[in-house]
């Protein structure tokens, strides 16, 4: 029950991380802003939720009551108030601020939920990884399209009855009585013990990069894409959930062959499957159908990354909460850098044609994977 509360938690902080995406064309219409200045936006809230991960992962490490779940969630539901804003030609400097509220609130949730998870000694550590990261897939998903829907109707103040959601998780956290995993202080005084038998942290999040920037172009680009070629608002919407659909599909599906076979061996096969579900996808983005292809996307890009936060959590390196405070921040906050630098070349070539670029990041995760199973040899690699 608690795992399920906690998958809960990051399905509600993850659909307000994934709203701004989507709804780029209605807050262009809305507030006339440019799309450098909305996708600037999306880079500030992607860059804050990630970003403070880092600085905060290691706060309150020897702590097990979960004070951050609670403030975090209702901080990230700040991102439903943007039909409050007015409608003048100052609004970007309140629409920043939101963005930046609710993005520190989403970063704190995350290093100590995962830390819950790992409190949860019953479950099997890929099983409970993959529940709970399934959940957050799911909410970043459903973002898109409940986002998009309720504003469709609604307008902005369509998103107003989502600010209940923290509500019902914080409620839910203490109910349960919730703690978080402190880990053994022998291991930061001792090292070497078992560390021959461990893989390198940094391996791992080196690995986690040039797939994550992919999937940040491909998510923040992808709903504004679709819009320009002429479909609905709605649709891009829908296209957003049906790749953390297959994500949130796709990590149970390879947590049970990475149960047999090894974390590193399926998050590399993985990423190499990646590759041609996206260049369909992107061949035949036109066409309504090609859908399933970002399903399928998702189904392996998604899971790759699973399956890395895994491997992190035996990794030699920082302590725990720095290690789960990078994994689920600092490579998206790294990556929201690489798409900053991003934008003068999205201005002048186009979304459509970064997007084509995006099958090369997840190459380069996989090459990197298989370079880390060929240098660190035994135990480890096989994991």
């Amino acid at each position: 029950m608690q795992l399920l509360v906690l998958s809960g938690v990051h399905f509600f902080i993850d659909m307000f991380a994934g709203m701004l995406p989507p709804l780029v064309p209605a807050i262009m219409d809305e507030f006339a802003l440019s799309l450098p200045l909305c996708v600037f936006l999306v880079i500030a809230l992607n860059m804050t939720s990630n970003g403070v991960q880092v600085l905060t992962g290691h706060t309150r490490a020897r702590k097990r009551f979960p004070l951050f779940l609670h403030i975090g969630l209702i901080l990230g539901a700040g991102i439903c108030l943007l039909g409050v804003l007015p409608r003048t030609g100052y609004v970007f400097a309140p629409l920043f601020v939101l963005a930046l509220v609710s993005g520190c609130g989403i970063a704190v949730v995350h290093p100590e939920s995962l830390r819950a998870v790992h409190h949860l000694r019953r479950i099997p550590p890929a099983v409970s990884t993959a529940v709970f990261m399934a959940g957050g897939f799911l909410g970043y998903a459903s973002s898109g399209a409940v986002s998009t829907v309720l504003v469709s109707r609604f307008g902005l103040r369509g998103l107003y009855p989502l600010i209940l959601c923290p509500a019902v998780g914080v409620l839910l956290v203490i109910f349960l009585r919730i703690r978080l995993a402190v880990e053994p202080k022998a291991r930061n005084t001792n090292k070497r013990h078992g560390s021959e038998n461990r893989l390198p942290f940094w391996f791992i999040f080196a690995m986690a990069m040039p797939a994550a920037v992919s999937t940040i172009v491909l998510a923040s680009l992808l709903p504004t894409v679709l819009n320009e070629l002429g479909f609905e608002l709605t649709f891009g919407g829908v296209s957003a959930t049906m790749f953390g659909l297959g994500g949130a599909a796709g990590s149970f599906v390879w947590a049970w062959f990475a149960h047999k076979k090894g974390e590193l061996r399926c998050s590399v096969i993985a990423l190499f499957l990646t590759v041609p579900f996206l260049l369909t996808y992107l061949i035949f983005i036109d066409n309504k159908m090609a859908i399933w292809m970002i399903f399928g996307t998702g189904f392996c890009a998604i899971s790759a990354y699973t399956l890395m936060i895994t491997l992190a959590r035996d990794t030699t390196g920082p302590n725990l909460g720095r290690r789960m405070g990078f994994m689920v921040g600092g490579t998206w906050a790294l990556a929201n850098i690489v798409f900053l630098a991003l934008l003068p070349a999205i201005e002048h070539l186009g979304a459509d044609l970064i997007l084509k670029f995006t099958p090369l990041g997840y190459v380069l995760s996989a090459f990197f994977g298989i370079f880390i199973m060929l240098k660190v040899p035994g135990p480890a690699a096989a994991k």
